[in-house]
Order: C-alpha cells, then sequence, then structure tokens
C-alpha cells in the first residue's frame, strides 16, 4: 500500500568489418527466473514495496535491444564495474541471480545474445565468488560470466574512494571548488586501491584468448586499457565512456599523478569511444596540454608513447521495441489508469532520475516553483510526479543531497498546496512498470541535468509517450547533441529559463506538441544499441588495420 505525505510518495516494502543484424532477437536468459527481493531499507529511512512480481532479470531482456548484435568471429568480452547479474543465496542452498543495476546494463545486455560474449564485472556479493567454484553458471544461467574477485577494502577504495568519491564529481563537474576537493594520504590509499582493482581486471582478461576483443566500460576502469596492454601488446581493446569527460582545467585540479594515469591509461586503447563531441574534444586537448601526448583533431587520434589510438564518439540508444512491450504490459496499463485516475485533470510533468547531483533535481523543483508562483492560474491544474532512484546512499554528498531535494518538495507542497492539490509527489523506488507507465502519458518531462554523458531517460520517454510530451533538456547533456531541434533547451543551472520552458511546454499547441514529439521519436528509433556496438567494432576493425602503418 502507498501512502503520500505532504506529496512525497513513499512506497511500502576479429578483425573483419561487422554488419548488424536485423533478424530478431532469440532471448537466451529463460532459466534465469529469480524474483529480486524486497530491499528492507529505503533512503532516508523510507520502506520500499516488494518489486513488481516479474523477474528484474525480465526487465533486462526486455529493456535490451530487440536486434541481434553483429556477429564477429573473435570472442567479445564486455569489462564493467558491475555485471548484468549478480548472485544471492537462496533458502534451499543455491544460487538466485538478480539484475544488475544501473542503465549500463540496458545498454549492453544485447550483446550477450551471441554464444561467444563474456561479461567480466566484479564480484559484489558472496555467492558471486562462489559461483564459478562450484561450476553452478552452467546450469543456472545461459551467460558466460566471470568475476573478478577483489578483496573489501581494496573495492572500497577502488569504488567508494576513487571512482565515486572523485572520478564521478570530476568528470560531471561537481566540485564545490572553495571546498573540495581535498587530496590526502587517504587519497594515496584509494588511488593505490584504484590501481590494484584495475591491474586485477587486466590479469582475469590476460586469461582469454588472443583473438578475443574487450571493449571496457567507463571511468571506473581507466586504467585498465594500459595496463592489458602491458601484459598483451597485441591486446584489441575499445574503451567507452558513459560519463562526460572533464576538460583540461578541471583534470588540473587531480594529483599529477593520478591525472596522467587515468589519461595514460585510457590511451592503452586502440579505440576510445564518447557520447558526444564535446567530450572526446576534452579528452584530446587534455592528452595534449597535460601529457604531452599527439592530438589530431582533425583525424580524431592520439598518438602517445609509439602507439596511435582513434577517438570517436557513438552515442548511446535505446531499444524501443523492449520499452514498449513493457508498456503493453497488464501491471503498467493498470500502474497509468491509477495515475490518470489521481491526475483527474491536472496536466503531468515528469522526470525520472537516480536521486543524486549531477540530476539536478534541487534546481528542477525551484524551477518549478517559480513556473507556479509567476503564473498562479495553474496552481491545480498541473502535477510534478519525480520518479527518483536512491543512489549511492554510503557517499555522504548523496545523502545529504537527497534530504535537501525531500525538504525543497515538501516545502513547495506547504507553502503552494491545498486541499485536493499536490505540487509535487516524490516517488523513492527503482520501479520500471512505473516509470513506463508515466512516460506513457506526460504532457511535459524534464531532463535538466548539470552534465550528462547522454542520458537515456530524454530517449526512452519519447519513443513510449503517446501524449504529444514535451521534452525539456539540459544542454549540457549528450543528449541534447542528437534531440536538441526537437525539444526546449535549458541552461540547467538557470531556473529562470527552465521555468519559461515549463510554461512553453505546458502552454504549446497540439499542433507543434505532436511535430516536436514525432522527431523526438524518430531521432531515437534511427540508432539502437546493436548499432551502437557496430559502429565500435568496425572503429576497431580499422584501428587494427592502422597499427604499424603511416596513415
Amino acid at each position: 500500500m502507498r501512502s503520500t505525505v505532504l506529496g512525497i510518495g513513499r512506497s511500502a516494502g576479429s578483425s573483419r568489418s561487422c554488419r548488424a543484424s536485423n533478424a530478431r532477437l532469440r532471448w537466451r536468459w529463460e532459466r534465469v527466473r529469480s524474483v529480486t527481493r524486497a530491499e528492507s531499507r529505503g533512503a532516508f529511512g523510507l520502506s520500499r514495496r516488494p518489486e513488481p512480481s516479474k523477474s528484474n532479470l525480465y526487465r533486462l531482456l526486455v529493456m535490451a535491444d530487440p536486434y541481434l548484435p553483429p556477429a564477429i568471429e573473435s570472442p567479445l568480452v564486455v569489462v564493467s564495474n558491475r555485471g548484468p547479474v549478480t548472485f544471492e543465496r537462496n533458502e534451499a542452498g543455491g544460487f538466485e541471480a538478480q539484475r544488475g543495476a544501473g542503465g549500463l546494463v540496458t545498454t549492453l545486455a544485447g550483446v550477450f545474445y551471441r554464444d561467444e560474449a563474456t561479461w567480466v564485472a566484479a564480484a559484489m556479493t558472496e555467492a558471486d565468488r562462489e559461483v564459478p567454484r562450484r561450476q553452478a553458471l552452467d546450469h543456472a544461467t545461459d551467460l558466460r560470466l566471470r568475476f573478478v574477485s577483489l578483496d573489501p577494502k581494496i573495492y572500497d577504495g577502488y569504488y567508494n574512494g576513487i571512482s565515486n568519491g572523485i572520478l564521478w564529481f570530476t568528470h560531471h563537474f561537481l566540485w564545490d571548488i572553495a571546498r573540495s576537493p581535498t587530496f590526502d594520504e587517504s587519497t594515496d590509499d584509494a588511488w593505490r586501491a584504484y590501481e590494484e582493482a584495475n591491474r586485477a581486471f587486466a590479469e582475469v582478461l590476460d586469461r582469454f584468448p588472443d583473438d578475443a576483443v574487450f571493449l571496457v566500460q567507463d571511468y571506473q576502469l581507466s586504467l585498465v586499457p594500459m595496463y592489458l596492454r602491458e601484459l598483451r601488446p597485441e591486446a584489441r581493446v575499445i574503451h567507452f565512456s558513459h560519463t562526460p569527460f572533464a576538460g583540461q582545467t578541471y583534470l588540473r585540479m587531480l594529483p599529477i599523478g593520478m591525472r596522467e594515469s587515468l589519461l595514460r591509461g585510457l590511451a592503452g586503447a586502440d579505440v576510445l569511444g564518447f557520447q558526444s563531441r564535446t567530450w572526446a574534444e576534452n579528452f584530446l586537448l587534455s592528452a595534449r596540454s597535460l601529457l604531452g601526448a599527439k592530438a589530431d583533431l582533425h583525424r580524431w587520434r592520439l598518438s602517445l608513447d609509439g602507439r596511435t589510438s582513434l577517438i570517436r564518439t557513438f552515442p548511446v540508444s535505446v531499444g524501443a521495441e523492449g520499452l514498449r512491450s513493457i508498456a503493453a504490459q497488464p501491471e503498467t496499463k493498470a500502474i497509468r489508469r491509477e495515475i490518470r485516475a489521481s491526475l483527474g485533470e491536472q496536466r503531468l510533468l515528469l522526470r525520472v532520475d537516480r536521486l543524486e547531483p549531477s540530476k539536478n533535481i534541487l534546481r528542477g523543483f525551484l524551477s518549478y516553483e517559480l513556473f507556479l508562483r509567476r503564473n498562479p492560474g495553474w496552481q491545480g491544474r498541473v502535477r510534478f510526479l519525480a520518479l527518483l532512484t536512491p543512489s549511492r546512499e554510503e557517499l555522504t554528498a548523496y545523502r545529504e543531497y537527497g534530504d535537501a531535494c525531500l525538504a525543497e518538495a515538501h516545502r513547495i507542497n506547504t507553502e503552494l498546496g491545498r486541499e485536493g492539490w499536490v505540487p509535487i509527489v516524490v516517488r523513492l523506488q527503482h520501479d520500471m512498470d512505473y516509470a513506463v507507465a508515466a512516460y506513457g502519458m506526460y504532457d511535459a518531462m524534464l531532463v535538466n541535468a548539470v552534465y550528462d554523458g547522454m542520458n537515456l531517460v530524454a530517449m526512452e520517454g519519447p519513443v513510449v509517450n503517446r501524449n504529444g510530451g514535451v521534452l525539456i533538456l539540459s544542454r549540457n547533456a549528450g543528449a541534447y547533441g542528437r534531440l536538441g531541434r526537437q525539444s526546449l533547451g535549458v541552461n540547467p543551472f538557470d531556473v529562470r529559463e527552465t521555468a519559461d520552458a515549463i510554461q512553453q511546454a505546458l502552454e504549446m499547441d497540439e499542433d507543434e506538441r505532436t511535430r516536436r514529439a514525432r522527431g523526438l521519436s524518430r531521432t531515437v528509433l534511427a540508432h539502437t544499441p546493436a548499432t551502437w556496438l557496430a559502429d565500435q567494432l568496425d572503429m576497431l576493425d580499422r584501428a587494427v588495420r592502422l597499427r604499424g602503418s603511416d596513415e
């Protein structure tokens, strides 16, 4: 049962060219049927209701790209901090597979539906460490998983200390530079853990066949290409950054050894992929300025220590048919009816985000408040539904930001709300059914991230929405490069401009709403996760052919 307190909803409980195949994907996870257990504690002490009865792994299946990834002759190895599943012990003493968290799983799930693909990830649970020893994978799932087992202290320094505590804030330009960052001996300890963890990943990868293709993911594993290159000079390596990449001015805040190692680590890849031209350019200019590397911005190449890396943009997309499949499920339709009944004649402003600083939720609430105060005629006629997933609650900055967001929603509801109307409703839970139901019916959706590598929400919403929904989109999100013409662009720091955009979206005439919505959907549908992967593998083929040439 759900309750609402001042509108804050609290839920209970290879070197050949590659081509994308248009053959329908035959799902291979039929035998993975475990249901994720309800988490015992929500954000800020709130409880959550149990997850929907369907397996969260099913969510992974339907969110994956509906087409087969490109066929390649070499085994494909996906490498990331978190894998597509983690394992827990069940009451019978067996293993239960649970869907891994994060948008990266959504993006990469499709690569599994090839027998050659293997996913390498850090072990998250004791069961993860036990599964390989008991050879349970062959009969528990059809997936090829390899877990990297890290000492808990090493993992804490690598993940919380450096990856989330420093690199995430750096690449998203989140530092309050009058106060942070401050580097001391604890930073050195965490950095050594980061190095050790990345080296452990590289050592596991070195056990794969010589013809393997390694697709290394994101900022947590920035050193893996360099370490793997030391072990295997001819390795074929792609590194893809899902986040923004900080410019040289921001990188100069990091200790010299750290920033140089990060840049050299990435330069060990044959191909470096980024979500947008801005992030790719930031990397090239940083490597040139901070390492003295030769950066060719015309051919998008980086030369360092006798090696050349190709730098390219490969914007991530979403699997539209998977989203629409969720939208057609009875559970989702029931939620849609529930939302519609609660709205009555009110219009719906939506946001779907992790509850963390880069998503700029606080300024989103302030912008909405300003819109309501400027336009009192809209009070009582619109509701802001914020679907927020608590994230990285072990970090103080995240907890404090989450508290501030909830407090702001409470204040706005107290000052502006009245009998029968709650301006802001916040739901704290990851519930894909609920998100997709809301996607289908929003009048306007706010995506005002401070900075974002791409932002999949900006693409998921338009392919599901059937209400002529208007997208309000941060110009600092990578998605703006693709969707800017059909969306209302905003400066994420300017609450006045964002308030104006909310008004424009809600008052836009139906013809323009329809035209923009159709344009957004067409743009998203033009690319799939399979083509995203195919483009990277094609570029790797080119990079390998260039080795030793003067081209």
